[in-house]
């Protein structure tokens, strides 16, 4: 079965890389995740007639204060839901998900989103299309497996995810030499 995917962008706060996307991309609908803690001079601000939906979560792969919940990724995907039914009668759209780096969180949420237009059973289409939407992601395991738990997908979501990290071992500290290197941290 071959999707027919709507443009998704990832994005990040990054180098000004949000604002050239919102102005190259010109979505739609934007997933902005961002640091509980960034200051509210940093926050983006979006243009008009755009639907957006901002939540603040840190970057942890394990339950913590601040992190990703249950309740935080059901907006999620109830928020994808509606772009999905949009999509589904035949508005046409453009979905940017961004969060600091582009890395992590987007990347779970774009996954999250191209997984819910494939529907069940299509995971692997869906992660195959997040890795021509953006290269080398490193999706937040956490974040994937509680919107897996939202939507019911019994593990299926985890499932290429998982292999494509034991593909690709190195990747993670890859990051983090690049954002030493950038000055990030």
């Amino acid at each position: 079965m071959s999707i027919d995917f709507p443009p998704v962008r990832v994005s990040s706060l990054f180098a000004g890389r949000l604002s050239a996307d919102i102005v190259g991309f010109v979505p739609t609908d934007i997933v902005s995740l961002i640091d509980p803690d960034l200051h509210d001079a940093r926050r983006p601000v979006f243009p008009p007639g755009i639907r957006v939906l901002q939540q603040p979560f840190f970057d942890v792969e394990r339950p913590a204060d601040l992190a990703a919940d249950s309740a935080t990724i059901a907006q999620v995907t109830t928020f994808l839901a509606a772009w999905t039914k949009r999509i589904a009668a035949g508005e046409t759209t453009r979905l940017l998900v961004h969060c600091h780096m582009g890395i992590s969180r987007s990347t779970a949420v774009a996954y999250t989103a191209l997984a819910m237009l494939a529907g069940p059973g299509h995971e692997h289409a869906a992660f195959d299309q997040l890795l021509n939407v953006t290269i080398k992601p490193w999706p937040n395991r956490l974040v994937v497996a509680l919107a897996d738990a939202d939507l019911g997908r019994g593990g299926a979501l985890l499932d290429p995810l998982d292999s494509y990290r034991a593909a690709h071992p190195r990747r993670y500290r890859a990051y983090g030499r690049l954002n030493r290197q950038r000055g990030l941290y």
